[in-house]
């Protein structure tokens, strides 16, 4: 059977720019065949799959960029019906969430070695219609989380706890919305979009890390079209909430004004059902170019389901570089390519991982890896950059009480305060060519004395020491 597989990937036709793809898992992917990947610092991949050994189980795997397998595939849930896949990673674990039937479980695997973290444990058992847990972490590793109880969204946050889990931090029903819902923390701010239970539309509303209300409950779509439950949602680099939809066929793409939730591009067109040959699916993902102000929309064929797409757009939803087929199974027929998920690195690569496989006959579908040499796109790296490393000083180092950055542009620049873990613990704002930080973490409180990094993009990267 794998044999016959790996032909099948030999007759694709692949894109410029793209990888031919590789097929990296033994196990056939059949039930609910969901794969999502990770990539680490060291350039591994982590995958963590649906319908392991063509039956209904979690899986789990590490390999390298051509395919060899550096931690061999093995069955992380509980042997018993496993289904509605999701993951996130925190801190060194990359941990997944699936409803085994009814109840909620999550395990985890380390991100340095593959290794059991956390094996299959009960998280709780709840009635709902959409079991899938949507969460994204804090600076102060934590997951901001949400799920659904019946049609109520509930936004959760919870502390991990070693051996069992998590402990709730707090949580509490999303008041006059229903169903599905996504979220996105940056920095101090936790994104958050869920659908109007009567028109089913979209709705903004924004927290602090500490759960108080920033931006109080906000439509902005309008009441004549129905919105998916599951959009993506990303932020430009002023931190800006970006959100891109299958709306009647179409990518659709808004953009909101992080302090009021007011919409600042309105449903603008990314690609359009009425090209020829044209029908974007509910597969698809949106990955930032890092640095930059340019995404990846990278979606399946949602008509014959042969093939990949991608293109480029900016922040102001303008396209940079068109529409091209990634990758073509047209001469394969009949075949089904669904399920897409994808990372980006450091220097923009793409990588993705999408359901490919033989229908008839039928040979079982696999999770297939790709990727995309970003130097294809010939865009200007230097374009839109931060300034230099050597651009920035310092008032002081060590640091007592406050420091200030000095830059030798008036652009408006945010700089990261990472602790020696690689936390994000706090962020000052450069304008002017200057910006101060009083030493505070987003809590408000003083962080410890310790060495402490200040990073942006485009490598700009400064240690100092932070005393008491």
């Amino acid at each position: 059977m794998i044999a016959l597989l790996l032909l099948a990937c030999l007759g694709v036709t692949v894109g410029p720019g793209w990888s031919e793809p590789i097929l990296v898992t033994d196990s056939a992917n059949t039930c609910r065949p969901i794969q999502f990947l990770e990539r680490d610092s060291h350039g591994r991949f982590h995958l963590i799959w649906s319908g392991f050994n063509d039956e209904k189980r979690i899986a789990y795997k590490m390999f390298s960029l051509d395919g060899i397998t550096l931690f061999p595939e093995t069955m992380i849930s509980n042997d018993s019906h496993s289904a509605c896949l999701r993951t996130v990673a925190l801190g060194d674990g990359l941990y997944a969430f699936w409803r085994d039937y009814n109840p909620v479980y999550t395990a985890a695997r380390s991100l340095t070695d593959g290794s059991e973290t956390l094996p299959a444990t009960h998280l709780f058992t709840t009635y709902t219609q959409y079991p899938y847990i949507r969460s994204s972490p804090d600076s102060l590793g934590r997951l901001h989380v949400l799920y659904n109880k019946g049609p109520d969204v509930v936004y959760s946050v919870w502390n991990p706890a070693p051996g069992s889990g998590f402990t709730t931090e707090y949580e509490w029903v999303i008041e006059g919305v229903s169903n599905g819902g996504v979220l996105l923390v940056d920095g101090n701010r936790v994104h958050v979009v869920v659908q109007d239970p009567v028109y089913f539309t979209y709705e903004y509303i924004q927290y602090d890390l500490n759960g108080n209300t920033v931006v109080p409950l906000i439509d902005f779509t309008p009441d004549d079209i129905y919105c998916g439950r599951f959009p993506e949602i990303n932020t430009d680099p002023d931190g800006n909430p970006m959100v891109v939809a299958k709306i009647s066929g179409d990518y659709l793409y808004w953009k909101l004004d992080k302090n009021t939730g007011v919409t600042l591009i309105d449903q603008k067109i990314l690609v359009s059902s009425e090209l020829p040959g044209m029908c974007p699916s509910n597969s698809f993902i949106v990955r930032q170019l890092p640095g930059s102000n340019e995404f990846y929309l990278c979606w399946t064929d949602g008509y014959l389901e042969h093939r990949v797409f991608n293109l480029v757009f900016d922040s102001d939803g303008n396209i940079v570089v068109d529409w091209h087929i990634a990758y073509d199974y047209s001469d394969e027929d009949p075949e089904d390519v669904k399920n897409i998920d994808g990372v980006v690195d450091e220097e923009g690569n793409l990588y993705i991982i999408y359901r490919q496989g033989e229908t008839e006959p039928y040979l079982g579908t696999y999770p297939t890896f790709g990727w995309f040499d970003h130097n294809y796109l010939g865009i200007d790296d230097t374009a839109g950059s931060l300034p230099q490393p050597e651009s920035i000083t310092l008032s002081q180092n060590p640091v007592q009480g406050g420091v200030r950055f000095t830059f030798s542009t008036s652009e408006t620049v945010v700089l990261k305060i990472l602790d020696l873990m690689g936390r994000e613990v706090s962020s000052v704002e450069i304008q002017e060519g200057t910006g101060f930080w009083n030493g505070a973490g987003y809590s408000g409180e003083r962080l410890p004395a310790g060495v402490y990094t200040a990073t942006g993009a485009q490598g700009i990267s400064m240690q100092f020491t932070l005393l008491n």
